[in-house]
């Protein structure tokens, strides 16, 4: 079943200088994922990351778009009844860093040809599901002609289509997964608007 869902692409301004990804242990299942590159790969445990100095921004990125939020404004998030965190943790003890991952609920259909603001690059040549970028200033336009009305429900997405190039690597740590854009459902959103660093596009769903 089809319905309009009203979504909004988050964009991350604040990055911090750390890695992400399988660099320091975070657990993923490649069932999913393209036997080439990883493209799709799924984290299927906590963000482990080494420890740093969080930022004062209560919304921030790794190198690896990853989004991490304050604990403050995940219990403002939690108020609000929006649940996609998830805990974050330190690689040497395994013990919770005071940071959370906002992570996504489920992932979209691929977006329409109507879709702009983008170019490809070295996409892989089994899945062609990365190898996407971003114009430098030039807002990209997410287009969907359709969208299954569950997704409404959901307080955060992230698109089908992989941004940067994958890299499936021995050993695992190695590897590279292309990030999704993320797009946010109305609840979310306003929240966000709260937080200096977090820019907003529109998408267009028919």
């Amino acid at each position: 079943m089809a319905s309009t869902v009203a979504l909004t692409r988050i964009v991350i301004r604040n990055a911090i200088n750390i890695f992400g990804g399988p660099l320091h242990g975070t657990e993923y299942s490649l069932e999913g994922a393209c036997a080439r590159c990883g493209t799709g790969a799924e984290q299927s445990g906590p963000l482990v990351l080494s420890r740093f100095k969080a930022p004062k921004e209560d919304v921030f990125s790794t190198l690896n778009d990853e989004i991490l939020i304050s604990p403050r404004f995940c219990e403002s998030l939690r108020a609000r009844g929006i649940q996609c965190v998830r805990q974050v943790l330190d690689a040497e003890s395994k013990t919770p860093l005071p940071v959370l991952q906002l992570v996504a609920e489920a992932v979209l259909p691929p977006f329409s040809q109507r879709t702009t603001g983008y170019v490809r690059e070295r996409a892989c040549d089994l899945c062609q599901r990365d190898g996407y970028f971003g114009i430098p200033h030039v807002p990209m336009v997410f287009h969907y002609d359709a969208l299954p009305s569950k997704l409404a429900e959901k307080d955060l997405l992230a698109t089908f289509e992989r941004f940067g190039n994958s890299r499936l690597r021995t050993p695992f740590r190695d590897s590279v997964f292309a990030a999704p854009a993320y797009l946010a459902g109305a609840r979310l959103v306003n929240e966000l608007k709260q937080i200096k660093g977090v820019d907003f596009e529109r998408v267009e769903v028919s």
